[in-house]
């Protein structure tokens, strides 16, 4: 057991509910948890709705628009339509299969992994029957690594709609450096800029620092009971934000005649790494099921929930795309000016929502380190060992962050100079590049913002590595293993073939983010010839 009491699922956030899903599905030997009398005291279906919306709204929701971006206006939103129904799909084979096997072996519900474990176990094949043991640790990584990828864009995130919000009302005029700096921006060249006047801005690195003692307290928390509170103001607090953002976008919607219908293909691998991480919501799918007052009619509730997030998805990403146009970033509130109260209310709730699910998201992955560390240390150390492996998580996140928004903030030759530097964590990096770029920004176009959020890479990247497998790669694979006596044609080839598009999103998205991040396109000239705010975007398709 990860935790020594089951935690209501109504309680709190569901977002995150992976870790309790093996609480459920742990011990196969209680037969009392599957006891029907206990089930009135599961969630209803109106609960089960709300949490599956829950579970599938999040910060990936405010990427999908640049999803669109790299997919075209017509071909973006059809393939967003298409991967939510092969997703919704998983989602259901999951649970069917899941059934199948507690039913027949006559077994407890059963999580994620021990659905893909005793699938295994009771396979046909020699090779999968002994290799189960992996497939269950296999799952767990998966997991692990897609929560711990869920708190470096939270990461991320927090820092760049804090900056911009603190920042924003200066005219947003900072320059970026090549490492985390603190700087007065003195440099004489008219306008009227708080930087010119000699403000004091933040590289965004630096937000980041002082996030992390923030988040390294949140950390602490071990009963997400506790949080009940703050989950449910959290989530108050998102809903109002989005509400705010379709009131924004709707007000001004651009010609979708100015946009390319199909973007180019070397583009679309990002739209699947985006896309996939706004769809794992396949984690909390067993976890509802096996907790609802009425299993029976969890399929209708997983169609309605996922009906409305893929009209939402579809309908955010679009409107997002053809109100900001190719200026769309990788967060669609960055994108909100701050001329207005509702625009900066907008990314100081979102943020505030994301902060509390920060430590909801970071359950998962310390309820499964920080047990295997203290195990190995006497008692009297425990506490600190468990402080200390908790904050060592969260410092991980922070520093896969801070190191991937560097990367992609420099430009090609820097990031040749960089790489090595930063890797190896010697001294300063590209010693003297920063002064050089920020004379010559200064010689061409006055002090103009050259920062370029990458908060698209982290989500794609997340996409592509952890989602994919869980949400495409592993539940076709486990049908195939539980009806693999006589399996059907149709079925041969609808599960390999889900499973082969799940692999190569993997491959082809997993490809090009990292080589985008390393080797980013050098977008400081384009910047340096743009003369408008970056956050807010003018021009025909507004």
């Amino acid at each position: 057991m990860l935790v020594p009491d089951p935690i209501p699922l109504y309680l709190i956030n569901m977002e995150v509910m992976t870790p309790l899903m093996e609480e459920m599905g742990g011990d196969e030997n209680s037969d009392e948890e599957s006891d029907p009398e206990q089930q009135p005291r599961g969630i209803t279906f109106t609960q089960t709705l709300l949490h599956l919306l829950k579970g599938n709204i999040g910060t990936g929701l405010l990427g999908l628009p640049l999803a669109v971006k790299n997919a075209g206006i017509v071909l973006g939103p059809l393939c967003l339509v298409l991967m939510g129904v092969v997703c919704v799909h998983c989602m259901h084979v999951l649970v069917n299969c899941s059934h199948q096997l507690s039913e027949r072996f006559k077994k407890s519900p059963l999580g994620y992994s021990e659905t893909v474990a005793v699938a295994m176990e009771t396979s046909s094949s020699h090779c999968l029957r002994k290799g189960a043991h992996f497939g269950r640790h296999l799952v767990n990584f998966f997991l692990v690594l897609t929560q711990l990828g869920f708190c470096s864009v939270y990461f991320v995130f927090l820092a760049e709609n804090i900056k911009q919000v603190l920042e924003g009302h200066h005219g947003n005029s900072t320059a970026p450096a090549p490492v985390m700096m603190l700087y007065s921006n003195s440099s004489a060249g008219g306008g009227t800029d708080a930087a010119v006047s000699g403000t004091m801005v933040l590289d965004q690195r630096v937000y980041m620092l002082f996030l992390l003692p923030l988040l390294i307290l949140l950390s602490f928390i071990t009963d997400l009971r506790t949080m009940a509170a703050l989950s449910a103001a959290a989530n108050v607090c998102m809903a109002i934000s989005l509400v705010l953002i379709f009131t924004y976008v709707l007000h001004d919607v651009g010609d979708p005649r100015q946009l390319p219908f199909v973007s180019t293909w070397s583009k679309f691998p990002f739209f699947f790494g985006t896309a996939i991480f706004a769809f794992e919501g396949i984690g909390v799918v067993l976890p509802l099921e096996n907790q609802m007052r009425e299993p029976k009619r969890f399929p209708q509730a997983l169609d309605i929930g996922m009906g409305i997030v893929i009209v939402l998805y579809v309908s955010l990403a679009t409107l997002g795309y053809l109100r900001f146009g190719e200026d769309i970033k990788g967060s669609i509130t960055l994108n909100l000016p701050h001329d207005t109260w509702s625009n900066l209310l907008v990314k100081v709730l979102y943020s505030f929502g994301v902060y509390v699910s920060f430590a909801v998201q970071f359950f998962v992955p310390a309820e499964i380190v920080v047990p295997a560390v203290c195990k190995r240390v006497s008692e009297p150390w425990r506490r600190p060992a468990d402080l200390c492996t908790r904050t060592l998580l969260v410092i991980i996140t922070c520093e896969w962050s801070t190191n991937t928004r560097l990367f992609s903030s420099l430009s090609a030759e820097e990031n040749r100079r960089t790489r090595i530097a930063v890797v190896c964590h010697v001294g300063p990096v590209c010693e003297g590049t920063a002064e050089r770029d920020r004379e010559r920004v200064n010689d061409r176009t006055g002090v103009v913002a050259i920062l370029v959020p990458r908060l698209d890479l982290v989500i794609s990247l997340v996409g592509a590595v952890s989602s994919s497998a869980l949400a495409l790669v592993f539940p076709p694979l486990v049908e195939l293993v539980v009806h693999s006596v006589r399996p059907s044609a149709f079925l041969l080839l609808k599960d390999l073939s889900i499973a082969v598009l799940g692999f190569l999103g993997f491959l082809t998205g997993t490809y090009v983010t990292v080589g985008e991040i390393i080797h980013p396109e050098d977008q400081t000239e384009a910047h340096l010839h743009d003369h408008r705010n970056w956050t807010t975007p003018t021009g025909p398709p507004l």
